[in-house]
């Protein structure tokens, strides 16, 4: 891809490695065979490439992000499937992250987002919390119509029917190896699927270390010696 930062511009170092970024894409358009966004709208703006013109455009021209372009940005899910099938191997992550810092420094959302965004970094990144705001949306799903926000009714709508339990294995931890310790692996047991599913670090568990689970349902958390 051709870029046409000035000299100036290139000294900054996150536009010189987005410049690097950009010009070892070839417009080839695998990566929409990968993209869910792209699969469920449709919308070439939608697709990793089409949002690597936005950014371009964006990040070249120093202007202010304009709502069309944040809502293409924010609606990527930052799953990195694209890259997975990109033959020319743009490292799609890092410009995607550059272009969202350069939104929030820039461009102002309306109320109801900021609002919104506030209360969702409060809640999703801590799992005693989210588990309480999804019993919150369990009581509230039979009144989802009457949301006028359709962002909260999509919500409340998504909102699993039955939380797990909490399990002890999602507890700062480590397991002593089995036989000869050979590599020490650490677990990211993360946020959501503390709450969401704790089915998912379990068996992450019991592949790394068989005899490692402590009980309940869920996820181990901390180091891993061992296998």
């Amino acid at each position: 891809m051709k870029t046409e930062f000035t000299a100036e511009q290139l000294e900054n170092p996150k536009i010189a490695r987005a410049n690097e970024i950009l010009r070892s894409c070839v417009h080839c358009g695998f990566c929409t065979a990968t993209c869910p966004t792209y699969q469920v709208l449709g919308d070439e703006l939608d697709s990793p490439r089409g949002r690597i013109y936005l950014i371009k455009d964006m990040l070249e021209n120093d202007r202010v992000p304009d709502a069309k372009t944040v809502k293409h940005i924010d609606r990527c899910l930052s799953c990195l499937a694209c890259m997975t099938t990109c033959p020319s191997g743009v490292h799609y992550m890092h410009l995607v992250d550059q272009a969202r810092e350069y939104i929030e420094e820039r461009y102002k959302r309306p109320l109801g987002d900021r609002v919104l965004r506030w209360i969702l970094a409060r809640i999703l990144p801590y799992p005693m919390r989210f588990r309480v705001a999804l019993l919150g949306a369990k009581i509230g799903r039979p009144f989802a119509r009457l949301m006028p926000d359709a962002r909260l009714r999509a919500m409340l709508e998504m909102a699993p029917k039955q939380v797990p339990p909490v399990s002890r294995n999602d507890d700062p931890q480590s397991f002593a190896p089995q036989g000869a310790r050979k590599k020490r692996v650490a677990l990211m047991t993360g946020c959501a699927q503390r709450a969401l599913n704790t089915d998912i670090n379990d068996a992450t568990i019991r592949l790394a270390h068989p005899a490692g689970l402590r009980g309940g349902s869920g996820r181990g958390g901390g180091l891993l010696p061992g296998r």
